[in-house]
């Protein structure tokens, strides 16, 4: 496959995502279905569809954190219907911008506002200067069966942990500037390590609200845990539109870390390789 045809399907996927979303906006905005919206401001139909609609960096914004709210919004069968075309779409345009490597190409990321006048506008009138891909990737929850209860809490205890061996270490370490004292000592830090030895690169993951959903079928419970940037479609009844039983968190998470640090941890706390966020593991 050529460039150009990789730069068009990319940008054919991208005007397809923006269809879908425009399509499920509009079907959103004639929901009669009971909702509920805390924090979204003003709580109504319109900012959910601006809300599952943005995907486009702001200016001032922070590029690494996304825009998130919880909430339940009731919807019927052709609701469910455009926001899983909408998922489908996000799907399609992942895969393309995953294979032309949409976030390192900036060429390619102009092409596509130059190719494309819809798209060119909509980036003049919303100020935005580059697509966000997390909100471009991330789908909207739906749920095909309406649970009995949802419970939402916030998660405060999310953190990534890498493996790194000296090696790996060793390399990353070579790439900064070498000149500096801090960058030094910790090459010499590595050098001391045995081959053997790992290292536990840690990142503290951001608070994220997590749903706990609970269906009754017959006489089995079943619970399914997921976590939420986005309210959550539920398919509902329209004889008998009632949302699941909830529960309503505080809107921002609390300050502290929601569960105690297991006293088994095998990872110092102290860092290593201060520069790579690098910790030793215990003995």
């Amino acid at each position: 496959m050529n460039n150009n045809s990789s730069a068009s399907d990319l940008i054919e996927s991208l005007e397809q995502l923006q269809t879908r979303l425009n399509g499920f906006a509009a079907q959103l905005a004639s929901n009669q279905l009971p909702f509920w919206l805390p924090g979204l401001k003003p709580a109504n139909l319109s900012s959910a569809a601006a809300l599952y609609s943005d995907i486009w960096y702001r200016d001032g914004r922070d590029g690494r954190t996304t825009i998130s709210h919880h909430g339940l919004i009731g919807a019927d069968a052709a609701l469910i219907k455009q926001a899983l075309l909408v998922n489908q779409a996000k799907c399609e345009f992942q895969r393309h911008a995953t294979q032309y490597r949409l976030s390192k190409d900036l060429p390619l990321q102009q092409q596509l506002h130059l190719r494309s006048e819809k798209l060119a506008t909509l980036l003049h009138f919303q100020g935005a200067s580059r697509l966000h891909l997390k909100q471009c990737y991330r789908h909207i929850p739906v749920l095909e069966t309406a649970p009995v209860k949802i419970g939402f809490s916030w998660y405060t205890s999310g953190r990534s942990i890498k493996k790194l061996t000296p090696q790996q270490a060793l390399d990353r370490l070579m790439k900064m500037d070498t000149s500096q004292t801090h960058i030094q000592r910790q090459i010499e830090a590595v050098g001391r390590l045995r081959p053997g030895d790992l290292l536990a690169q840690i990142q503290t993951l951001a608070p994220v609200i997590r749903a706990n959903m609970l269906w009754k079928e017959q006489d089995q419970l079943i619970r399914k845990a997921k976590n939420i940037s986005l309210p959550i479609l539920v398919a509902l009844n329209p004889a008998n539109p009632v949302l699941p039983e909830y529960n309503e968190p505080p809107l921002s998470p609390p300050d502290t870390r929601s569960r105690l640090e297991r006293n088994d941890l095998k990872i110092d706390p102290d860092l290593f390789l201060p520069s790579l966020r690098a910790h030793r593991y215990l003995g």
